[in-house]
């Protein structure tokens, strides 16, 4: 008799193949427990530890999903508000601005909307430094956007909660989340880097990987206590997908009113465009997985460092979530490719109605009515008409041709023979682009893989003076809590526009500057960094270019 393949094993081992440079860890669970946990590599190199259910990984940003229960709890409580502005509780919090005054919410923090920049880099690098001055580090930046309008992913926006949950309750923001989620549910948290964690947790602590496969240090691996800095092992964060998959239960602790986890899951945006771009609640994102199988609702989050990579995300009508671990560098698209190829096995097991795949359709467009440039992060994207009159562009390297489609929609096809490679092809698979206005800007709306974001906003001639004109050239970072973060810096000019390129652990991102005067100037796009001030100065005959909160110096003298 032939034995039953293991469809979910074969399903995990497949997505994997040969990228695994450390430690996966994954399991699927239900509302009531874990289903199936599957592992492959090792935590521990050296000592050949493999991953078990009770190792511990750094999760990153799900830590954030911790943060929104929290606030959750003193919603439920009658404690705060989420219209309530965070200056009731925080006022000392300020930020510059060139678009007015506005109040900054709780719930603009929560859904990613108050207009703060991502990150100060001293918060999460520097061990002297504490997530409590997040609020004073602010005053020295400038508002992004009109609170409630732009989705701007905000590290410092969750620290601020974090401080509001500590101020609230008393306590420390560790022990208020241990007292009122983590000891309840039985959960192992704790918010520390590898170096401090208990030497008794050695052999569970899965270590940190480069592409490479060799042991670093994650330098990024702090951040900010109410955003990341966490570890925690599969079961614990299964117990909270548990909690929100039984609307404030698990395994027989209610923790929360139904009403209050429905509200926490809800998704409050007016917008349409927004809706489908975004997709963000209060802490959970909504929809960010493109399935192969007709589900209700997806819920989620993601949390990466440079070395650490979690995926979490449930199906709230079917009760099935997943989650997976990685350890290495280039861990981050793997652990959501297993995460995927583990929810798709599940629903294919269950006998699940598979999405109709509608015939893909173009329709004639001129390609010249799409020339043009648009800026993001974290580089723009250029589409050009060529010789054979065809509209062209280059994502990662790869060149490629636009089609446009029934909706409107620019298509990625192969543009040369060896970009018809099987691997390559896979690649630009689902690919398309859209023109759209957003909150009055000409952007660029990209999709891959069902996933939906702003890429850039169109090419408008940049501002620029002589102050930084004078300023080009390369630097170095001036703050040694940083080197080993930031390895080059350029300020220059690309076609005509004033560019700071920056390299991060081999990572390249291309900022491009619209100055505002001689000190100023603003990163052009929208999203994550985007929009955020850059500061020039002198100091003792170098330029200093101040951004994220690092100080970059000028390797020439001034003249």
């Amino acid at each position: 008799m032939t034995e039953k393949k293991d469809v979910l094993e074969e399903a995990f081992l497949k997505a994997i193949g040969k990228k695994n440079k450390g430690a996966v860890s994954a399991v699927i669970f239900d509302n009531e427990k874990i289903l199936r946990s599957f592992y492959d590599g090792f935590i521990n190199k050296e000592k050949k530890l493999s991953p078990r259910q009770d190792s511990l990984f750094m999760i990153g940003s799900n830590t954030k999903v911790f943060t929104s229960l929290g606030i959750f709890r003193l919603l439920e409580d009658g404690k705060l508000k989420l219209e309530d502005p965070i200056t009731d509780y925080i006022p000392e919090f300020s930020v510059k601005s060139r678009i007015g005054e506005y109040p900054v919410t709780i719930e603009n923090l929560l859904m990613h909307r108050g207009g703060i920049q991502c990150d100060l880099y001293r918060f999460f690098v520097d061990e002297n430094s504490s997530y409590e001055e997040v609020a004073e580090g602010l005053k020295d930046t400038y508002r992004t956007s009109v609170p409630g309008e732009m989705f701007a992913y905000s590290n410092l926006g969750y620290s601020l909660l974090g401080i509001i949950e500590e101020r609230i309750s008393g306590k420390p923001y560790v022990e208020f989340l241990k007292e009122v989620l983590f000891d309840p549910l039985g959960m192992e948290v704790y918010y520390a880097v590898e170096k401090q964690l208990p030497e008794s947790l050695a052999d569970r602590v899965a270590h940190c990987y480069d592409k490479k496969g060799k042991r670093c240090e994650d330098l990024a691996g702090r951040m900010y206590p109410a955003g990341s800095c966490t570890y925690t092992t599969a079961e614990s964060l299964a117990k909270v997908g548990m909690l929100l998959m039984n609307d404030g239960e698990c395994n027989g602790v209610r923790l929360y009113n139904k009403e209050t986890i429905e509200k926490m899951k809800s998704l409050k945006i007016n917008d349409e465009l927004d809706e489908m771009l975004v997709c963000v609640g209060y802490g959970l994102f909504h929809h960010s997985l493109d399935l192969d199988y007709q589900t209700g609702r997806i819920l989620g989050h993601g949390g990466n460092t440079i070395y650490h990579h979690s995926f979490f995300n449930f199906l709230e009508e079917e009760k099935i979530g997943v989650i997976v671990y990685t350890n290495f560098e280039a861990g981050a698209r793997l652990s959501r490719e297993i995460g995927i190829a583990l929810f798709n096995a599940c629903l294919k097991e269950n006998g699940f109605a598979e999405k109709e795949k509608a015939e893909k359709k173009y329709v004639p467009f001129d390609p010249k009515e799409y020339e043009g440039r648009y800026d993001g992060l974290p580089s723009p994207i250029e589409f050009t008409v060529d010789a054979k009159g065809r509209l062209c562009t280059t994502l990662q390297k790869v060149p490629f041709i636009l089609k446009k489609d029934e909706e409107g929609w620019l298509c990625a096809e192969p543009g040369a023979l060896w970009s018809k490679l099987p691997p390559i092809a896979k690649k630009l698979k689902g690919i398309r682009f859209l023109e759209a206005s957003y909150f009055g800007h000409d952007v660029l709306i990209s999709e891959q893989k069902g996933i939906k974001a702003v890429t850039g906003e169109k090419y408008v001639t940049p501002n620029i003076n002589v102050a930084w004109l004078k300023a080009m050239g390369d630097y170095s970072c001036e703050d040694k809590h940083f080197e080993d973060l930031i390895e080059k810096a350029t300020l220059q000019l690309k076609d005509g526009e004033p560019v700071l390129t920056i390299v991060e652990e081999g990572q390249k991102t291309d900022c491009y500057l619209d100055v505002i005067n001689e000190t100023e100037a603003v990163v052009k796009g929208y999203g994550r960094n985007a929009k955020q001030t850059v500061v020039l100065n002198k100091d003792n005959g170098r330029y200093l270019i101040d951004i994220d909160g690092v100080r970059l110096k000028g390797k020439k003298s001034l003249r």
